[in-house]
């Protein structure tokens, strides 16, 4: 990844660090952090901005209700994490009686709660040039607003969140009464409000700044080293000044020099090589400013662990558990293993995804897989019988399982609803005829 450094105007281009800003006398740099949203939104990609319900009926209220939804739509669509989903559709289906979460993971949903607008008057005077005295009325609108959001999971109606919110804007005119209405004020308060809004639901991106120490010791020779090294630093060679700094803190044990190497290593992008020498300077030194930086290390490297598992790009909750299912699976497939797998809830779409990912990496891992676009009609012809039929026994797919040339079959279903919904999978030998697998209840298979 290329990063752009600054400093006193010159831009340099290297490959391995992050954005360094270096300004004034001081030496600081700037450093992109991601972070995992403010809310626990993992698993959730498909979102719905719901109308915001109002306390007061009327056209204030109505008005914000409206721009507070459109704004939110606007800001989740800019963080590019979520797809979203027309609410009306989600409106037709909930008026219909029917399910939603086929089409949607969450639904964003809120309330005003307040609005005040209030207008009132200051007199005033002032001292012209020539002495004389000048009156005036300042009139002054106000406004508040009051509002909060939450998702509620389409899955089984859990809230996550609330979020409050309150803001406030105001305008002055003087000896007239103002022009802007009370809605024209409260948008751009609104604005304010909801500029943060995706790093309350999706991963995003803040910039923080290290300074780099200054050691005040009164060793001479140290203050020169650490001279020197932080000139490398302003002239580019970032390497070389990783490398000084920690041939100071071998000689000096200066925290100063500890710190700032610790600061490079994480320009790098070596955060866990960071967070590790700081651990060791914490052990030889025992000072409290060693466990601050390798506090906030500790807390980069928890929340670089939390998106890699809970917010890939690649994943959402059905791939997670159809990743984890493929992988308990080949664990104990038998050699030479020829599938079939069993779809034995083919109404549910998200099985059928779940297969459909199964399928796709079993055949990526050189496995072999009964091909049904190879098979006669006889195959296809006795899995919707099968379907038809209600009650399906392990014998009846075993016996199509054997007419397919499988040796190995993977029924695939789902039991439970709502948040007790989890996939259920079971393994089976055809040749000797016994079971080989079956998931369990843990949360691991929670769809």
């Amino acid at each position: 990844m290329k990063t752009r450094i600054k400093w006193r105007g010159i831009v340099k281009i290297l490959p391995m660090l992050q954005v360094l800003i270096f300004t004034g006398c001081a030496t600081s740099i700037k450093l992109e952090v991601e972070r995992p949203p403010n809310l626990n939104t993992a698993g959730i990609r498909r979102i719905a901005v719901m109308p915001f319900e109002i306390d007061h009926n009327n056209h204030t209220y109505r008005d914000m209700a409206t721009y507070i939804a459109t704004t939110a739509t606007r800001r989740i669509r800019e963080t590019e994490h979520f797809t979203l989903v027309d609410p009306s559709e989600i409106d037709r289906l909930q008026r219909n009686s029917q399910t939603i979460e086929n089409h949607v993971d969450a639904l964003l949903v809120g309330r005003i709660t307040r609005i005040d607008i209030t207008d009132r008057t200051q007199e005033g005077s002032y001292k012209t040039r020539d002495d004389q005295t000048v009156y005036f009325t300042d009139h002054i609108r106000e406004v508040e607003i009051e509002f909060n959001y939450s998702l509620t999971r389409a899955r089984d109606a859990s809230l996550i969140g609330p979020v409050y919110k309150r803001g406030t804007n105001s305008v002055v005119s003087r000896n007239q009464t103002p022009s802007q209405s009370g809605t024209a004020l409260l948008r751009p308060a609104v604005d304010r409000l909801l500029r943060t809004i995706g790093q309350d639901l999706a991963p995003h991106t803040v910039v923080e700044t290290r300074r780099f120490a200054v050691d005040n010791s009164k060793n001479r020779a140290l203050r020169t080293e650490m001279r020197d090294a932080l000139a490398q630093v302003r002239s580019g060679n970032h390497r070389i000044a990783l490398q000084a700094y920690l041939g100071i803190y071998e000689r000096h044990k200066s925290l100063a020099a500890a710190e700032n190497a610790s600061i490079l290593h994480e320009a790098f992008g070596d955060v866990q090589v960071a967070a590790d020498f700081m651990r060791q300077v914490f052990d030889d030194t025992g000072n409290p400013k060693a466990r601050e930086v390798l506090s906030r290390l500790n807390r980069i490297l928890q929340d670089q662990a939390t998106l890699a598992s809970e917010y890939s790009d690649a994943l959402g909750q059905t791939e997670r558990v159809a990743a984890f299912a493929s992988e308990e699976i080949r664990k104990i497939l038998p050699d030479e293993a020829l599938v079939w797998v069993y779809n034995n809830s083919p109404d549910d779409i998200r099985v059928e995804a779940v297969v459909d990912n199964i399928n796709a990496d079993l055949i990526r891992k050189g496995i072999g897989v009964v091909d049904r676009n190879q098979q006669n009609a006889a195959l296809i012809l006795a899995e919707q019988k099968l379907h038809m039929s209600g009650a399906v026994s392990d014998s009846d797919i075993v016996g199509i399982g054997n007419a397919a040339g499988a040796n190995t079959i993977i029924v695939i279903g789902i039991t439970g609803t709502g948040a007790m919904r989890r996939l259920q999978v079971r393994v089976l030998d055809i040749g000797r005829g016994i079971p080989l697998m079956q998931s369990d209840v843990s949360e691991r298979w929670q769809l």
